[in-house]
């Protein structure tokens, strides 16, 4: 498990001599929605995906309802929630300007324990490739053509093999489940597909 990164160049104003520094910049696997965690959340324990939900709603729910009475929030190993405020200067019908203060957002602070965490995972360099996305329809075939030549595939060999993130892996494993060519077996990180029976 490692962090994708690439080298790009600093844009430099044209009229300043600074020499151009590279910076390095994630290369993003693809967002994860809240169906895919509880999914990952109920193959790691005993509750079902549907309870996951519901309690990350419920969560959602008491978090709002906390926050909005001006309290802050703390959650083991995840970070700090606070209500945050800013200040708009509007003017009223005699002229005269006055401040205002509104509920801007919520700020949010990461638990020193999940940035160790994120820390530990390391730094892979991906060097730039001209490789173009293919369209889902080739992706799939040479999905189907791998598990027709070594019978099974995981998601690592799907990023591999289609030059793509993690989510469109996914993606494309699950329309061949919903399709019946492929099915699942095992869970987490010993999860595979094989070709429908």
């Amino acid at each position: 498990m490692s962090l994708k990164f690439g080298w790009y160049k600093t844009p430099v104003p044209g009229d300043r001599e600074d020499k151009q520094v590279p910076h390095a910049r994630i290369i993003s696997q693809g967002t994860l929605d809240t169906k895919y965690m509880c999914k990952m959340i109920s193959m790691s324990s005993t509750i079902s995906s549907a309870d996951v939900k519901g309690v990350l709603e419920a969560l959602n729910f008491w978090m709002g309802f906390c926050l909005s009475e001006g309290n802050s929030i703390e959650l083991d190993g995840l970070g700090y929630f606070t209500p945050t405020l800013k200040s708009k200067i509007t003017t009223d019908e005699n002229g005269k300007n006055k401040v205002q203060a509104e509920i801007d957002s919520v700020s949010f602070r990461c638990a020193t324990s999940l940035k160790e965490q994120v820390r530990e995972a390391g730094l892979e360099l991906v060097k730039k490739t001209n490789t173009e996305k293919l369209p889902q329809e080739q992706r799939l075939e040479k999905i189907m053509a791998e598990v027709e030549e070594n019978k099974c595939i995981n998601r690592s060999t799907c990023m591999k093999l289609n030059h793509c993130s993690q989510f469109m892996a996914l993606n494309d494993l699950k329309q061949l489940i919903d399709s019946k060519q492929l099915i699942q077996i095992g869970g987490g990180k010993q999860t595979m597909y094989i070709r429908s029976v």
